[in-house]
């Protein structure tokens, strides 16, 4: 009711305001223009009818008001008496010709019932929901304690990061352990090391230095590929690593070595110098290294060295071998 009575009082103002922009571009006042004339009267003609027609659209198009005002003035203004009542009409043949759709209306479930005797069998993403709840501050101090306990069997290799970022924990319990379980790990590879440096002391022959080098490369390597070095203490290990593989080259036929070959160039890449690791993994390969062995690290120099389409091409060859499961995001990403 109260929409029609207003549509009953501005319809004759619109009109009204219509008519003399008509009448005053036809009659214009002396000295100005006609069309001056008439679009100085259009634009309140305009405002009263866009007030008029915005009470004639389907209720759905009336909001916003400011936006659908200021659509109706310009179509009213630009195409005067029926621009905005062009567009009144499509609103209305729109909805009638609508397609049907399916009904998207929300309804409530019920919450499931956690069956608390199958959580045994749950195997999958274990390591995520250990990780999840290590890393959640607000959890209780028990659970975080006790899921930092069940990874201390797994190697540091795929641990070092998480137990990194535990040090800075604000609980202490959780910092001394996570402190613990690297001081651990760091520790047996360097009593092993210094075991080796005092056999390597002693009058040995070159066969047994050629492999207590190799086996110092070996352990100083691990400290790295552990994530065990930080800093100083990483650059510190590379560069001894690769002083005792290069010593052990040099002994007993240990440039025919393959397996020495892929160590060095590991130790290029993780000096980012993989100019230099491609030649030594395409040496280890002539010296009969499996080429299915080192395909990752062929990709990854090859994608350092910006040779993109070939690195591509090395991974979906990485793709037809059987490949740790740690390999298949990279494998996903570069052959989809």
């Amino acid at each position: 009711m109260r929409n029609a009575f207003a549509l009953l009082l501005a319809t004759p103002v619109a009109a009204l305001l219509q008519g003399l922009a008509v009448w005053g571009a036809l009659h214009p006042p002396a000295g100005i223009g006609a069309l001056a004339c008439f679009l100085l009267l259009q634009a309140p003609a305009a405002a009263a009818e866009a007030v008029v027609l915005r009470r004639m659209l389907p209720a759905a198009k009336r909001e916003p008001r400011r936006g659908a005002l200021l659509h109706l003035w310009a179509l009213s203004f630009f195409v005067p008496g029926v621009g905005g009542l062009l567009e009144v009409i499509a609103s209305y043949a729109g909805a009638g010709l609508a397609i049907a759709r399916p009904s998207r209306e929300l309804d409530l479930v019920g919450r499931p019932e956690f069956v608390s005797h199958l959580v045994s069998r749950v195997s999958h993403a274990a390591g995520a929901r250990v990780q999840a709840r290590l890393t959640n501050r607000h959890g209780a101090t028990d659970d975080r304690l006790a899921a930092l306990v069940s990874i201390q069997q797994l190697p540091t290799r795929t641990t070092g990061a998480l137990l990194r970022n535990l040090l800075a924990d604000p609980v202490d319990d959780l910092r001394l352990l996570a402190y613990g379980m690297l001081d651990q790990a760091e520790n047996e590879i360097v009593n092993q090391i210094f075991a080796c440096r005092d056999a390597l002391e002693h009058e040995r022959t070159e066969a047994e230095q050629q492999a207590l080098h190799r086996r110092l490369a070996e352990l100083h390597f691990e400290l790295v590929y552990q994530r065990l070095a930080q800093g100083d203490v990483y650059r510190h290990a590379i560069a001894e690593a690769e002083k005792h593989a290069r010593a052990a080259q040099s002994l007993a036929n240990g440039e025919r070595d393959a397996a020495l070959c892929l160590l060095l160039a590991r130790l290029a890449l993780a000096r980012d110098r993989a100019d230099e690791a491609a030649p030594l993994l395409e040496r280890a390969r002539e010296l009969s290294f499996p080429r299915e062995r080192l395909l990752p690290w062929l990709a990854e120099a090859a994608f350092r060295q910006g040779h993109h389409a070939e690195a591509a091409a090395i991974v979906g060859e990485l793709a037809r071998h059987a490949s740790t499961p740690a390999l298949k995001p990279v494998i996903d990403y570069w052959t989809r």
